[in-house]
């Protein structure tokens, strides 16, 4: 009788031993299955993903919010706007503020130029917004910050300013760009273009 009942409980014990081992092992066994998983898959954490995907966003999409000056034959404008690329309409909308109150919008599409809901076509536009020294896509490249009449004149000042200074038609153009800022100036004329970047360290 003593001797069975020493069986069942070693068998008990072992019962309970194997029970606790097994409770330890089984998550150990889940967590290694899903490093290993990890590792495989090659899945980063969600934190990197957050940061990764904040990382593009800022890459992607250039400050909006502009401090905007205007000064052409048909517009005379120095206040903040809001510029809105969107590049799959192909079309760039830059909204004009005046004392915090909007007072319209400059869109320009595939083939025309609205200027404050007066549209034309993009050639006669530029010309009347710019002069005779100009073409269709002008105001499109300066405010992409792109180059200007194929480039002509271009150098490299710095790391990172540009400029471009030239004349045609017996007509002076100066052109800089750098990060944060773009200025496009028809010295001859006087017909000016400034987009900054803002932000509220410059106050």
């Amino acid at each position: 009788m003593v001797l069975v009942a020493k069986m069942l409980l070693n068998k008990m014990s072992l019962r309970k031993a194997f029970i606790s081992f097994g409770a330890v092992l089984i998550p150990i066994f889940f967590a290694s299955c899903a490093s290993v998983g990890d590792f495989f898959l090659n899945k980063p954490s969600k934190e990197a993903g957050v940061a990764a995907a904040e990382k593009s966003k800022a890459e992607q999409k250039p400050a909006k919010f502009k401090l905007i000056y205007i000064k052409t034959p048909m517009l005379r404008f120095y206040d903040y706007g809001v510029l809105d690329i969107q590049p799959k309409e192909k079309e760039i909308n830059l909204e004009l503020f005046k004392l915090g109150k909007s007072i319209g919008t400059i869109r320009i599409e595939k083939s025309q130029i609205c200027f404050l809901n007066d549209c034309a076509p993009k050639w006669p536009a530029a010309k009347n917004f710019f002069g005779k020294v100009s073409y269709g896509d002008l105001f499109e490249d300066i405010l992409l910050g792109r180059d200007i009449f194929g480039g002509i004149g271009k150098q490299i000042v710095s790391n990172d300013t540009m400029i471009q200074r030239f004349q045609k038609s017996g007509e002076i153009i100066f052109y800089e760009r750098k990060p944060g800022h773009i200025l496009f100036r028809n010295m001859s004329t006087g017909v000016t273009i400034s987009i900054d970047d803002y932000n509220d360290n410059s106050q």
